[in-house]
């Protein structure tokens, strides 16, 4: 891992002159700074949290590079990084993409350093119980599984790390590890958590739910790496547990999804306010209304969505001839959150799970009837598989454009190369490793990307 990865400080500085402009968040207890006690977790929990927010990651560029490789997003602004994305062209010094894998490794570095400090709270706090700190882990574990999964997904085989990274040669240079490596510690950590974290669902914290509902999306994701159809199975069960035990339900107006405030279908989202703001609304908006328009809504989804489906008016708008996100929308204070995990998706991916299976196709098609339905669509009558795939991967791109699944989506399908025009070799499917990344993890495990050499 990069020498700037074990000093918080320095990683702050870089990540914010990617653009001078951005305010990131930045509230983690420094490496030098002991938790000794109960209000040391929660404040250093809390940091792990607002990592999140990082411009590097659901704060911005990891968000918005699920839309922006694919075909939802294209770039419009001034940022070369983002040009590169769009295109498909990126290279191993691209910034954006730097900025990516240093956010995402510093919730790691985060998470792990809390862990470790947990055992040591316990025996110095009465006021904390190893049943306490157990509740805190499984919190931190679920998000240490989330940031490998992410990092898994855009880049490939990544480091495993598990524990505080020190400054000896041995923990600054590791190896990439297998996907099957990968993945086990992904579902070791979703395990433990499940264990341990709480029932209820709490607005911007993880929950049951939201370990279960990620059970549910890696387990599919992995099926398209192994094939293996137990991870179907289990991508069904997963996802019927969060619809069925939770109280969630689909609201009945999408537009109210992405209104400041808390709603039956939210599984795990990221909380921003005025004094941790996100800029996506800026960056979405026309300079007509005081943004930067860096990347705009492409004709070809604005195009994709029936005149009848309410999910185009709520999530696109219109300045003159020239389109515009507008789920985030609050430009003033930066205050939209960001949905990591929400109940729409569970339909979905139980629906895609069975249909691949090939069992229960008419609770398939009620999945699908459901998104439908609320999006002010006609029911589907058919069961037929090859039918209901095609109408899963509409809905996923109209359901969930601007929240960064696009890409994803296409590369789990083996569908990127006949449905993007600037994707034509397996070279371009995973982002390249930074080149800041190859020039300090000396490790003979750590090598580039095909294609990006």
């Amino acid at each position: 891992m990069k020498k700037i990865l074990i000093i918080p400080l320095l990683l702050f500085i870089f990540l914010i002159a990617c653009d001078v402009l951005d305010v990131e968040p930045y509230h983690s207890v420094p490496a030098d700074q002991a938790i000794t006690n109960r209000a040391d977790v929660e404040s250093a929990v809390n940091g792990v949290y607002s990592s999140l927010q990082a411009v590097g990651y659901y704060g911005r560029n990891y968000l918005v590079a699920g839309d922006l490789a694919a075909e939802n997003l294209t770039w419009t602004g001034t940022t070369a990084g983002y040009n590169q994305i769009d295109n498909n062209t990126i290279l191993a010094d691209n910034v954006i993409v730097e900025g990516i894998w240093s956010a995402i490794y510093n919730t790691i570095h985060r998470v792990n350093y809390v862990i470790e400090a947990l055992p040591g709270v316990v025996e110095a706090d009465f006021n904390i119980t190893a049943e306490d700190a157990l509740v805190y882990e499984a919190e931190l574990l679920f998000i240490r599984a989330m940031a490998h999964f992410d990092l898994a997904r855009l880049f490939g085989p990544v480091p495993i790390r598990t524990v505080v990274a020190t400054s000896s040669e041995e923990d600054l240079n590791v190896p990439r590890m297998p996907l099957e490596i990968l993945y086990a510690q992904v579902f070791d950590d979703l395990d433990a958590a499940e264990a341990n974290i709480r029932e209820t669902i709490v607005r911007g914290k993880a929950s049951k739910a939201s370990v279960l509902a990620m059970k549910s999306r890696v387990s599919l994701y992995y099926y398209s790496v192994t094939g293996q159809e137990s991870y179907l199975q289990n991508a069904v069960q997963y996802a019927t547990n969060v619809i069925d035990n939770f109280g969630l339900e689909l609201v009945s107006d999408f537009a109210t999804l992405f209104e400041d405030a808390p709603n039956s279908e939210s599984i795990f989202e990221i909380n921003f306010g005025e004094q941790d703001r996100n800029r996506l609304a800026e960056y979405f908006f026309p300079t007509s209304l005081s943004g930067r328009r860096e990347f705009a809504p492409t004709m070809h989804l604005f195009s994709l969505f029936e005149s009848a489906d309410t999910r185009r008016d709520a999530s696109i708008a219109m300045d003159g001839t020239n389109l515009y996100g507008i789920k985030y929308n609050d430009i003033q204070t930066g205050t939209d959150n960001v949905y990591v995990l929400r109940l729409a998706e569970m339909h979905l991916l139980r629906a895609e799970a069975l249909v691949l299976l090939e069992q229960d196709l008419t609770v398939a098609r009620d999945d699908i009837n459901a998104i439908r339905t609320r999006a002010g669509l006609a029911e589907i009558i058919t069961t037929t598989p090859f039918l209901l795939q095609r109408q899963i991967r509409n809905m996923r791109q109209l359901e969930f454009a601007f929240e960064g699944h696009r890409w994803f989506d296409l590369i789990r399908t083996g569908l990127a190369i006949d449905e993007l025009d600037n994707v034509n070799n397996e070279n371009q499917l995973l982002f390249p490793i930074p080149l800041g990344e190859l020039l300090t993890n000396t490790h003979d495990g750590m090598y580039q990307n095909p294609g990006y050499e």
